[in-house]
């Protein structure tokens, strides 16, 4: 194993993937990203639905989602990328007032998107019954991934430029002298580096306090199912959320996928888990996504009739304000963290990506990304019960009205 580099990336999930990648293509060829488990993005990566959408309440994260779509189009390796648009339905008239003002918005930021008949409804989803939706619109250059096959592109291309990745290798602590990072203790002895950024995802802010930092993320359960092909799905069907029942489906091998955000979320306190325990230990919600099929049955019927082939649950995080957690360790030189994806990681993991290598590079992001400190929640991030609570809150009002004001994953 590797002895010394100058970066360590701990966690070989998407974000840090595309890290490494765009750190190698800054011309850092000295970089390693260790990998607790086997394969690459083990983990939260592939129970990911791989949503695109450019919908986003801040110029940063529009930004951030084009600067996706376009790496995405570019790659020399396979993404799985269908950029079928998106299709945000309405079933009130609350909700089409609300429309009107991310529309608006949209067309600010240089994004394509317009209301749409309900005749174009039925052309772009026919399984949906428009009778029951207030209307909708559409934004055509979003689309869908295959999220495992993004990091393994992302993967191949760091290392076809010099990266390195370790597989099997758990990292069991940051060692620091002083004020600044010297890298990173693992089961496999220690790694000597130059600067240090933590990608671990969910188990991200379990290495940040043992430094003395408190990450305000809240780790919650997120689950999807996809149901058994069907005839009738056209190769044009966008991804459509039904956002007044919290709601999302897509096609996805000749079937449909689809995912719920819970109104009673349910958190994973990993400090309490057996250092071993990973995604493939969380039980298959099968009740919460009856409720899901429940709610989206009146707008597509056809979910009633088609039984489950696969099942999916997965752990995303939560700030308090639903943000990500991006930048420089406080008061450690040289260590950075990235967590929070709050079911925006694919999506976001392109511009997570070069944010974190040029930070590591050149000593700034390329942008403003204040919003996005790891420090703003001071001393309550150190409040558990009231990051479980924020966390949870954020999550289950996901598609809320109320919350238009911050940015959306799905």
């Amino acid at each position: 194993m590797i002895q010394k580099t100058e970066i360590v990336i701990v966690g070989g999930g998407i974000w840090g993937l595309s890290t490494a990648y765009h750190l190698a293509q800054l011309g850092q060829k000295q970089v390693c990203v260790l990998e607790r488990n086997p394969e690459i993005a083990a983990e939260t990566t592939p129970q990911a639905a791989g949503l695109v959408g450019q919908i986003r309440s801040t110029r940063v994260m529009m930004g951030a989602i084009k600067y996706a779509l376009e790496l995405f189009s570019q790659f020399e390796h396979d993404v799985g990328l269908h950029q079928t648009g998106s299709l945000l339905i309405a079933l009130t008239p609350e909700r089409m007032a609300a429309y009107e003002k991310q529309i608006e918005s949209a067309h600010q930021n240089g994004v394509e998107a317009d209301f749409v008949s309900h005749a174009e409804l039925a052309r772009l989803a026919p399984a949906m019954d428009t009778s029951k939706v207030e209307g909708g619109y559409f934004v055509p250059q979003d689309g869908y991934l295959h999220p495992l096959q993004c990091a393994q592109a992302y993967a191949a291309m760091a290392k076809e430029l010099g990266a390195q990745i370790e597989l099997g290798v758990r990292v069991t602590g940051i060692r620091v002298r002083g004020d600044t990072v010297v890298g990173v203790e693992t089961e496999r002895g220690f790694v000597e580096a130059n600067q240090v950024v933590i990608t671990a995802g969910p188990w991200g802010g379990i290495l940040s306090k043992q430094v003395g930092f408190s990450a305000a993320m809240q780790p919650i359960r997120h689950q999807r199912v996809r149901t058994v092909p069907v005839d009738g799905i056209p190769a044009h069907h966008p991804v459509v959320r039904v956002t007044d029942i919290s709601c999302y489906v897509r096609p996805d091998k000749g079937g449909y996928l689809y995912g719920f955000f819970e109104p009673h979320p349910v958190s994973i306190d990993l400090e309490a888990m057996p250092k071993d325990f990973g995604t493939k230990d969380l039980q298959p919600p099968v009740e919460v996504m009856v409720e899901a099929q429940t709610r989206l049955a009146p707008i597509f019927p056809i979910l009633q009739d088609l039984e489950i082939a696969e099942r999916k649950q997965g752990i995303t995080t939560f700030s308090p304000d639903g943000s990500y957690l991006i930048g420089p360790v406080p008061e450690i030189t040289n260590l950075f963290l990235a967590t929070g994806c709050a079911a925006l990681g694919i999506a976001g993991s392109a511009a997570v990506g070069r944010w974190l290598a040029k930070w590591m590079i050149e000593g700034h992001p390329g942008e403003d990304l204040s919003m996005f400190a790891p420090e703003r929640f001071g001393e309550r991030a150190a409040d558990r019960a009231w990051l479980r609570q924020a966390g949870e809150q954020f999550y289950a009002n996901y598609y809320g009205i109320r919350n238009e004001n911050n940015d959306k994953a799905n």
